[in-house]
């Protein structure tokens, strides 16, 4: 069997939980075989080592270190509150209501984020493991698991993740799913007959969630690059990426409203038509070349041609709607809204270089 490299790797970046399991494995082997030699209590308690190890990889090396330190810090608080429960409270099953329940409200402390329940764990621990001997156990329980997560903060340093090519996936897919509603809002325009608010619903692609998701990846991204040492190789791709995701956002939002705004005023029932016979041409060209602009997802996100076709476009329906304006005198509210949303989205996609030369810009 023939093994596709440029396919495998493309695959492992789009699921980035084969290599965080990876380095997680290897930070917990390599907790355990350095503490193994360490004789005392490091032959009794081995196993916290790579529990350490395995609470302090994370996705980023900042939220290594962060999650370090606050499980470091919820392990502290539950050892000592069961060292301080222990001693005055003789019977063991109200003993540890006790530290469980105390340990739980102090888990809800803001600043221990994830590892904030470890401190109610970290409390039964002491209390039920460590009762024969709990300043042994305690020392080496905290020193063992702070000696695991420090480890586990190598591996992310040394194999420093930088998640740009799931990143780069996920602008992609906006962008071939706004291109994708683009092109089925112009297709419904040029429709002999008006559609239902039903058949537009059929058109309406799930922009939200997909946007969502790509903005979660491009924050992660930000912060991979916090104490990463391939931060610095990969800057202009970085900083590339969250320019074009920010333009997606907010064209999802604007292509959100022009789809609302169809669904509900250009249909077959409706008393107010948004565009008519009259205007549904020139909207539908507008809204083909915004799918166009979109539609190559292997060029840079503002193409001159492209947005200079989506520009004359967006004159010619303004020059329609004056047109019409003056022909009927309807004030043509919705149809505004149209170019309004559109000129927008436009503006979210041209260069400072470029803007000039578009007069829909002045």
């Amino acid at each position: 069997m023939r093994w596709n490299l440029p396919a495998v790797t493309r695959f492992v970046n789009r699921h980035p939980v084969i290599i965080r399991a990876l380095r997680t494995a290897i930070a917990a082997t390599a907790a355990w075989l350095l503490v193994r030699p360490l004789g005392g209590p490091a032959n009794q308690y081995p196993y916290y080592a790579p529990l350490g190890a395995v609470v302090a990889v994370s996705t980023t090396v900042a939220g290594s270190i962060r999650g370090s330190l606050q499980g470091v810090l919820a392990l502290m608080l539950g050892a000592g509150l069961a060292l301080a429960v222990s001693p005055v409270v003789p019977w063991e099953v109200v003993a540890l209501a006790i530290v469980v329940g105390v340990g739980s409200l102090i888990a809800g402390w803001p600043r221990l984020g994830p590892m904030a329940s470890w401190v109610p764990i970290s409390a039964m621990f002491v209390l039920i493991v460590g009762r024969s001997d709990p300043g042994r156990y305690v020392t080496a329980y905290l020193g063992l698991t702070a000696l695991g997560a420090i480890v586990g903060v190598v591996a992310n340093l040394v194999f420093a993740p930088l998640p740009l090519s799931r990143t780069g996936a996920h602008v992609t897919e906006v962008r071939e799913t706004l291109a994708e509603q683009l092109r089925d809002l112009a297709d419904g325009l040029r429709r002999d007959d008006l559609l239902t608010r039903e058949e537009w619903e059929e058109r309406h692609h799930a922009l939200i969630p997909v946007t969502r998701q790509m903005s979660r990846m491009v924050s992660e991204a930000s912060e991979a690059r916090r104490a990463n040492w391939r931060a610095r190789h990969w800057r202009d791709t970085a900083d590339e990426q969250y320019e074009r995701a920010r333009a997606l956002e907010q064209l999802a939002f604007l292509v959100e409203d022009v789809t609302e705004l169809l669904a509900t005023h250009e249909i077959a029932d409706s008393p107010h038509i948004a565009l008519g016979p009259q205007l549904r041409p020139s909207a539908a060209d507008v809204l083909q070349a915004m799918a166009d602009l979109l539609g190559d997802v292997d060029e840079p996100l503002a193409q001159p041609d492209r947005l200079r076709s989506v520009d004359r476009a967006l004159a010619t329906l303004v020059d329609c709607i004056r047109e019409r304006r003056v022909a009927t005198g309807d004030d043509l509210f919705s149809a505004g809204s149209v170019v309004i949303a559109v000129r927008r989205a436009v503006a979210s996609l041209v260069p400072a270089d470029l803007a000039d030369e578009l007069p829909s810009r002045h």
